[in-house]
């Protein structure tokens, strides 16, 4: 009982406040515009199924919230279902005070404002909140400064050093090395543009980032990329070493420091592992200092292909460095709005070549996500206070704008493609061949939400496609 308690007030509440938020903004959107053109509006739901409270206003407008709490929707006067589907019989019966507010005799301009306008609302609720929050928390930065290259990345061999000063990636501009990293970290496998400031000289550097493994706070792991380069130096400490490799069977232990290989001086982790890599399948002696002793440790890296390339590998990984210098940065209601639309931007551009991955064989299924998942990231940013959960809340309620503009039949954007078609053509397509397109989406959205399901719960169990 005591689980089930926890799992209710750790994952399905936080959920179910977000999708709550976002539910109610969007369809808010749909609402006040149809209220603005003079649309009927029977029903406003947040939910679906069996109504648990409801009200009636003085438009005549049912205000209910529903048993099943996973969306919602406005119905207007002459809708057979909660999908807009047109009920042909009302409207041909319909009283000479109705017929000029159904929805469906509203001249196309108007119903094209009114299927945009849930779309929109989720935006303009992104925008808000991420433009209160740069306001009123500013955002901590450290300086796009490389401090560390590693031996082999993809950063050395484009020929980044330390020293360099990152502007920008993309053309979004970078403020921070943390602008940075999440720039490349949201590019594996794709290529992306870096300008760079190099003794008082701009350069521009494409690279491609490679795809690693990396798992977050939460230890739910991630598919992102990285070029191997840090803002701060590695220390010459071992922090992991990994089971069966070249280091432990030679006796190298995790907070172990290198002192020298061959004779050579390191002082920190790049000067080792550009000792090493050198060395593919040749004898080492790495001087190492262990407990305040100092040892003698003999081996040969195994030599392992990178791009082609032979290269030697011992298996471990440095030590945590030290924090490097971070400062408050808090932009001016002005700035704020420039930043805000880049960030908007930037979301929806990755959001984009996301999507686009599964088109020419980059995707990966795993980071796909149902409600399941969207519940269990809930629960998790709630446990990092109020501020990122409303972070998240402004994330998804961009992303589910965008999904529905999709010129998917079911979806706003479904409805949109129709009535562009219909402003077009002057007059609207067949009631025949919109059911078959509404036939379409709704087997393309059922299949999608039972994929993310089984994504979120079978598979994960099971390890399928892992």
């Amino acid at each position: 009982m005591f689980d089930f308690i926890y799992w209710l007030l750790s994952y399905v509440v936080p959920f179910l406040a977000v999708l709550t938020v976002i539910v109610f903004v969007h369809e808010m959107g749909h609402y006040l515009v149809a209220r603005w053109n003079g649309v009927a509006i029977q029903t406003f739901s947040i939910g679906f199924g069996r109504e648990l409270v409801g009200w009636d206003d003085r438009h005549g407008t049912r205000w209910r919230v529903s048993a099943i709490p996973l969306g919602g929707y406005v119905r207007f006067v002459g809708d057979m279902n909660a999908a807009s589907t047109p009920d042909n019989d009302v409207i041909a019966n319909a009283s000479p005070e109705l017929a000029p507010r159904l929805f469906a005799n509203k001249n196309v301009w108007q119903r094209i404002a009114v299927v945009v306008a849930g779309p929109v609302a989720n935006i303009i609720l992104t925008f808000v909140i991420l433009y209160a929050l740069l306001l009123g928390y500013g955002r901590y930065t450290t300086a796009p400064v490389v401090r560390e290259v590693v031996a082999g990345s993809v950063a050395e061999e484009a020929g980044i050093r330390v020293g360099d000063i990152f502007t920008s990636v993309d053309g979004y501009t970078v403020r921070g090395f943390e602008d940075f990293d999440r720039l490349v970290a949201t590019s594996p496998q794709r290529s992306v543009s870096i300008e760079l400031e190099r003794d008082s000289q701009r350069q521009t550097i494409v690279l491609v980032p490679d795809a690693v493994e990396a798992e977050d706070r939460f230890g739910n792991s991630q598919r992102i990329g990285n070029i191997g380069v840090y803002p701060y130096v590695l220390p010459a400490t071992v922090g992991n070493v990994i089971a069966d490799s070249v280091a432990e069977k030679a006796g190298i232990e995790a907070g172990d420091t290198v002192i020298s290989v061959d004779g050579h001086a390191v002082s920190n982790f790049q000067d080792f592992q550009q000792l090493i890599v050198v060395r593919p399948e040749q004898p080492v002696s790495i001087l190492l200092e262990r407990a305040g002793q100092a040892m003698t440790i003999e081996l040969a890296p195994e030599a392992v292909e990178v791009e082609g390339q032979t290269i030697g590998r011992i298996g471990i990984s440095p030590g945590a460095p030290e924090a490097p210098e971070m400062t408050l940065y808090r932009p001016g209601p002005v700035e704020a709005v420039g930043m805000t639309f880049e960030e908007i931007r930037f979301i929806v551009q990755r959001t984009a070549a996301f999507l686009g991955d599964f088109f020419v064989g980059r995707g990966d299924v795993e980071q796909l996500g149902g409600p399941v998942k969207v519940a269990k990231v809930s629960g998790q940013v709630a446990t990092l206070g109020i501020v990122a959960l409303i972070n998240l809340t402004a994330l998804l309620s961009l992303n589910i704008g965008i999904f529905n503009l999709l010129p998917v039949p079911m979806l706003d954007g479904g409805h949109l493609m129709y009535y562009l078609v219909e402003a077009v053509r002057g007059r609207p397509l067949s009631m025949k061949v919109q059911e078959i397109g509404f036939r379409i989406g709704f087997a393309l959205v059922l299949s999608l939400m039972v994929f993310t399901l089984f994504n979120d719960t079978i598979f994960d169990h099971l390890g399928i496609l892992r």
